[in-house]
């Protein structure tokens, strides 16, 4: 603990140094400016938008200060993740945590609070030296929209007005391999058809060029969901530029299991990777449902 409290104030000293004073002061009391998870998924639905999202991990891997429990950092990782946040390609929007102030945080729980407000002090300054401080950023928590919120009554609608992004949309799925988005749940009942790619559920990263491969092969006319980690943030990015519109959709579908159980706390669900919840599905774990076999197109091992 002593020694990641001294590696974050050389951090600190160093960007001092790197700003200069009066621009550091400017930095500390300027923060980015974010949109709200609904405003994000209006925009989503209104114009019909590609989506990357920078949670704490992909943060975490941007700057190389460690490992996640399902990605490894790596200098092209990193690169690409910066190369992204201050993008501005049209109708991408690049979204991160609205987490940056007091207010920010009034509707989360005090688990949440705490994790976000102990995340921005240690890495404030790192953000906001990698931002486009004149840029309008998007909320990346739209996709966890549950367990984090503290007064949870009116969800449904939330996730209802969700589910409109999909709407009679042909979708294709890229997936970790056990992530199963929508299985078992109605959570897109309301599309036209689904096609899924599997790949990886542990360093997908490392199997990037083929994962972006097999993706191009697929009619653009489809609506593209990513949940891959940190992958799918470049990902998402790279199909975008091919003329495809791509959703990093993350954890909702998990976020959406925790819904509709009405539960306060991360649990594991069955048949599903969950990593929060250290719930890693192995292989050898028997699973079958004919409609999810129809649907896989292709696995990448």
């Amino acid at each position: 603990m002593i020694k990641k409290l001294l590696v974050n104030m050389k951090e600190q000293i160093d960007l001092l140094y790197f700003f200069g004073k009066d621009k550091m002061i400017s930095i500390l009391t300027q923060k980015p400016y974010v949109l709200s998870s609904e405003e994000t998924i209006d925009k989503i639905i209104n114009d019909k938008c590609s989506v990357s999202r920078y949670g704490d991990g992909e943060f975490h891997l941007l700057i190389q200060s460690k490992d996640l429990k399902f990605q490894k950092r790596s200098d092209e990782l990193s690169r690409r993740l910066k190369e992204i946040l201050v993008s501005n390609d049209d109708d991408l929007i690049v979204c991160i945590p609205k987490v940056f102030s007091k207010s920010d945080l009034s509707m989360r729980t005090n688990e949440s609070k705490k994790f976000w407000k102990d995340h921005v002090a240690n890495y404030r300054l790192l953000w906001y030296k990698h931002l486009d401080r004149n840029k309008t950023y998007y909320n990346s928590t739209f996709t966890r929209n549950y367990i984090a919120i503290e007064d949870k009554t009116n969800l449904k609608n939330y996730f209802d007005n969700v589910k409109k992004i999909w709407e009679n949309r042909d979708l294709l799925i890229i997936e970790g391999k056990f992530s199963r988005l929508g299985l078992g749940n109605n959570l897109f009942d309301n599309a036209n058809s689904i096609q899924r790619i599997l790949a990886p559920s542990e360093n997908a990263f490392e199997k990037y060029d083929l994962i972006l491969q097999k993706a191009k092969k697929h009619d653009k006319e489809k609506l593209v969901l990513i949940a891959l980690g940190p992958t799918a943030t470049i990902l998402s990015y790279d199909l975008h530029i091919s003329g495809y519109q791509t959703i990093d959709i993350g954890h909702l579908d998990v976020e959406f299991e925790w819904f509709l159980k009405k539960t306060n706390v991360r649990t594991k669900i069955e048949n599903k990777y969950v990593i929060e919840a250290n719930n890693r599905v192995q292989d050898d774990k028997p699973f079958f449902d004919t409609e999810y076999e129809k649907q896989i197109i292709d696995q990448i091992i």
